[in-house]
């Protein structure tokens, strides 16, 4: 099944604030070697998938679906 967030709906713009607040909250001011800049970059991204799954609605698609 596939995830999905509606354009201009309220779960778009609760994404987008909360991912905002995570990305504006890490700190990227010491990255002193490409280990540190792996491990923010798997947070990021872990925060980014778990504010898309907290968000998202599961659709089904069909043959006749349109998106």
């Amino acid at each position: 099944m596939k995830q999905k967030i509606t354009k201009n709906s309220k779960e778009e713009k609760e994404f987008i604030k909360e991912l905002k607040e995570k990305i504006s909250t890490t700190n990227t001011f010491n990255i002193p070697d490409s280990n540190s800049l792996e491990s923010i970059t798997q947070k990021l991204a872990t925060a980014i998938e778990d504010l898309w799954n907290k968000h998202s609605k599961y659709i089904n698609i069909t043959k006749c679906s349109k998106e």
